[in-house]
């Protein structure tokens, strides 16, 4: 296992980026344990309960229940590889890299070669934009970097042109000034007049194409902001009927006791009591918390 932690950032990059079709530039973005939960599900197909993983997950509180279900695939391959989940969610690069590291051998040994659908497993699950493929394999940061020289150009681009447009203006002026000594009538005039707004209105039509596009990307962008939002909240909900739940049983628990005292009754029998309720399975766990993480 030593081998496992001499490859690079870029390789590990590089190679999460093939396998799932993402598009990472950091290795602090595994931190929400979608990453670590598709590799294993590479490495063993269909070991992980994929719709369970939150690709949205922005905090803490969502990342957990990632984990959960990555411990439920250990204990079902028999992987006694600890997962330090108090670590790996604060997105420390060392913390991330060495347990990326460790997938990335584990792969080695599991599922190298095998053909593995990495979108097709994800079954059409929204990604965050961190997340989507930008580009070939290995260049996704370089064309993100590219994008963004691109749009630190267009400022200085537009002024340009904004400091060229009243020279171009005042062009049509000096021929329209001039027909009354030409032999070919009035109609010269008009011609030159028609010619010199020409310009201009191409203009004006390139500049509402461009606010069409821009306003039609911002609806985009918001439409696809409201869907995280609206999962971040599903998750959410999921997480306050799951713990009301289980503190409501406690309540319950201690109320009973309170009522009927068992003079037999001893402090580890009470904790036990608390733990069974604690970790017990309900169908709240069904809809995305299982089990606990260690």
């Amino acid at each position: 296992m030593e081998g496992a932690f001499f490859v690079s950032r870029t390789e590990l990059l590089q190679w999460v980026n093939g396998l799932l079709q993402l598009g990472l530039t950091k290795v602090e973005q595994c931190a929400s344990g979608a990453v670590y939960c598709q590799i294993i599900d590479a490495c063993s197909p269909g070991c992980v309960a994929m719709k369970k993983i939150n690709w949205m997950a922005k905090s803490d509180h969502e990342y957990i229940p990632n984990y959960k279900v990555l411990q439920t695939a250990f204990d079902k391959l028999h992987i006694d590889r600890n997962i330090a989940v108090d670590q790996l969610i604060r997105a420390k690069y060392q913390d991330n890299l060495e347990f990326l590291q460790w997938m990335k051998h584990y792969w080695e040994l599991e599922g190298a070669g095998r053909t593995y659908d990495a979108a097709g497993a994800r079954d059409g699950k929204i990604l965050p934009a961190w997340a989507k493929l930008l580009g070939p394999l290995g260049v996704a940061s370089a064309s993100a970097a590219l994008g963004s020289e691109k749009e630190n150009l267009r400022p200085r681009q537009g002024a340009a042109l904004a400091a060229k447009a009243p020279t171009e203006k005042r062009l049509p002026s000096k021929p329209a000034a001039t027909p009354t000594k030409s032999p070919v009538g009035p109609k010269t005039p008009r011609l030159a007049a028609t010619a010199g707004y020409a310009t201009p209105a191409n203009g004006s039509a390139l500049a509402v194409q461009a606010e069409t596009e821009a306003l039609r990307t911002k609806v985009d962008s918001q439409e696809e902001e409201i869907q995280e939002l609206r999962t971040t909240l599903d998750g959410l909900e999921r997480e306050r009927d799951y713990y009301f739940r289980k503190l409501r049983e406690v309540e319950i628990l201690c109320t009973t006791l309170q009522a009927n005292m068992d003079p037999a009754l001893t402090s580890e029998k009470i904790v036990a009591d608390v733990q069974s309720i604690l970790y017990a399975e309900d169908p709240g766990e069904q809809d995305g918390i299982e089990g606990s993480v260690p």
